[in-house]
């Protein structure tokens, strides 16, 4: 039962760095809206979380605006597990509003900020960087049998500026 607590240790800090690194890529692709990971500064419970954490966990969440798109990222991940549990050195994805909390209403759901496109990840001991590029196919794929190939540019400078307006909120207090 004691076996794994020596490397344990090794292992989160290992998972908290890779889903760092993997919410910062996620934040600037076109296709996500939002990332929900405490170690963001765009994160509305950042300051908070600094406050109250040494470590920013290995759970993370992103929306993409589109059930369609969030899906086929979810299917088409090859180096990610399909599964609603946590903890593992595995990474595993999820859509918790088909699986884990599909019981709920989807009027509850939504109240409580769970939209049905949200995708969620729990990061493993994985080379990150096969990780992202695994998700950044997935996206690739999503966005083609979705939307067709077309040009990012506009769409993802309007969500930098969002970002931005965000952070200055943050800064500025308000």
């Amino acid at each position: 039962c004691l076996r794994g607590i020596k490397t344990m240790s090794l292992r989160m800090e290992k998972q908290a760095e890779s889903a760092l690194k993997m919410a910062r890529w996620l934040e600037a692709h076109p296709l996500v809206k939002r990332v929900n990971f405490p170690g963001l500064p765009s994160n509305v419970g950042y300051e908070l979380h600094r406050t109250q954490a040494s470590g920013t966990g290995s759970i993370l969440s992103f929306a993409t605006g589109d059930v369609n798109i969030s899906k086929i990222v979810v299917e088409e991940a090859k180096l990610f597990k399909i599964t609603v549990s946590f903890g593992n050195v595995t990474s595993l994805i999820s859509l918790p509003c088909f699986m884990s909390h599909a019981s709920i209403p989807a009027e509850v759901r939504a109240a409580r900020g769970l939209p049905d496109d949200l995708v969620r990840i729990s990061v493993g001991i994985e080379d990150v960087d096969d990780l992202i590029a695994d998700l950044d196919a997935a996206l690739q794929k999503a966005a083609a049998a979705t939307q067709g190939p077309r040009d990012l540019t506009e769409e993802k400078e309007q969500s930098l500026l969002a970002r931005i307006k965000t952070l200055e909120a943050q800064l500025n207090g308000k």
